[in-house]
């Protein structure tokens, strides 16, 4: 599988469902090449279309699998990989906290500015590792753009689940990282 198809299905597979508009937003290429990916994909029984929706078969998600194994078996084995994730699931509990804080809060400023400060510390921490996983780069990206909207008074992009929000993006990276290192959710979860 060619990097261009690898990074639609992967989009679609980290999102469970998505459109062509959104895929191309994930991953910075151009829509109509996601949509003649997904085409391809689909008449190859990788993805089902349901009306502009697209959502990965059995046969697609086995093949997103592959894929990161085909790429990422060595960082597998890397400690320096390996102790960066340490460092992101601290970070990611700080997370999982502050944007509980903010949805029960009322959008209070204080935890606002918290959130803020743990995307930048994200942001940062994604520089370092993206020399390694390339693709890592277009988080954050997507993290500098949402960012610039929450600043801007977008509130919208701090949670919302129509959006390319903050709270969106990390746990698509969460389940990027998991799935790279070849770690099921359930198992990251207990360790924390």
């Amino acid at each position: 599988m060619n990097e261009e198809t690898f990074e639609v299905l992967n989009a679609v597979y980290l999102r469970k469902i998505a459109t062509a508009d959104v895929v191309g937003e994930c991953t910075g290429r151009d829509a109509d090449a996601v949509r003649a990916v997904l085409s391809e994909q689909s008449a190859a029984g990788n993805v089902e279309d349901l009306g502009g929706q697209f959502v990965l078969s059995e046969d697609g998600i086995r093949s997103v699998l592959e894929g990161y194994e085909e790429r990422y078996a060595s960082l597998r084995e890397d400690d320096t990989v390996e102790d960066w994730y340490q460092r992101f699931e601290t970070l990611n509990a700080q997370f999982l906290q502050t944007i509980s804080a903010w949805q029960t809060s009322g959008e209070d400023e204080g935890v606002l500015d918290k959130l803020l400060k743990l995307i930048n510390r994200q942001i940062r921490a994604l520089n370092t590792i993206s020399p390694s996983i390339a693709r890592y780069a277009r988080y954050e990206e997507r993290f500098t753009q949402s960012l610039e909207l929450v600043e801007a008074g977008k509130n919208d992009f701090v949670c919302g689940m129509t959006v390319d929000s903050l709270h969106n993006i990390w746990f698509e990276f969460h389940e990027d990282i998991l799935t790279l290192l070849g770690r099921p959710r359930l198992d990251a979860e207990a360790d924390h």
